[in-house]
């Protein structure tokens, strides 16, 4: 029994790049609020867009390979598929058969994964690559593993090639209808209109001040039905002098 335990714990060691498991994903609190405002970017530009694609962050993917043709499954940081998610409620394994072949994967690196995002041979971009994945982006938002914040490539006859930034520092994809841009913190989305997708934090900022708002219009709406009310009470009476009051002090 041990000795199976150390076969099979040596097999995993010699796959390369890894599986993917929840642990191995986990980076620090901002690598996670880095992942978050780049999914929930996309899914907002989403909406705006009314496009078809939907967005997913670190679920199993299953349909990958390794270069010695091994099944791969992975937990994308952040990943565009084509088709609804028809198994939303249950958190079982995805495949490509379920959600199509992801149309853009995004990686946010971290001491743990850093080696095998980046490897364009061996690793999981070279899987990214192979599957047909058409665009894939990795961030490191210190420069830690990288010489830039963001590398972006995109698939031109199964290799990576760079996706060059406009004049603006934008990575536009007429494929998604968005575009990327790195603030010196996150990357920010872009719908096609142009317009710049709130952080998570910044929405809920906004979705406040919307609630504030509503709780301003319910109460002058409440107000007004009352006078409403109180008018046609006094003009139901013929208390003319009333109402006359009522009006003036009103205006």
């Amino acid at each position: 029994m041990a000795q199976a335990q150390l076969d099979l714990r040596a097999a995993r060691a010699a796959l390369w790049p890894p599986d993917d498991t929840e642990e191995s994903i986990v980076g620090s609190e901002y690598h996670q609020h880095v992942i978050d405002a780049a999914r929930d970017g996309l899914r907002m530009a989403a909406r705006s867009n009314g496009a078809s694609w939907r967005v997913l962050s670190q679920v199993p993917l299953a349909g990958f390979r390794r270069p010695d043709g091994s099944a791969y499954p992975m937990l994308p940081d952040v990943f565009v598929h084509p088709r609804p998610n028809p198994h939303p409620g249950s958190g079982q394994h995805l495949t490509f058969v379920d959600v199509g072949v992801p149309l853009l994967a995004i990686e946010v690196l971290s001491e743990t994964t850093y080696h095998w995002d980046i490897d364009e041979e061996r690793g999981k971009a070279w899987s990214y690559a192979d599957a047909g994945v058409a665009a894939y982006i990795i961030v490191d938002y210190e420069r830690r593993y990288i010489d830039e914040d963001v590398r972006a490539l995109r698939l031109v006859d199964g290799r990576w090639a760079r996706w060059p930034a406009t004049a603006q520092g934008r990575w536009e994809s007429a494929a998604l209808g968005v575009s990327f841009e790195f603030d010196g913190l996150y990357l920010r989305v872009r719908d096609a209109a142009g317009r710049l997708k709130p952080l998570p934090q910044e929405a809920d900022a906004v979705l406040e001040e919307q609630a504030v708002a509503l709780e301003r219009n319910v109460a002058a709406l409440e107000r007004q039905d009352a006078m409403l009310r109180r008018i046609r009470d006094l003009a139901a009476e013929g208390d003319l002098d009333a109402l006359r009051a009522l009006l003036d002090d009103e205006a």
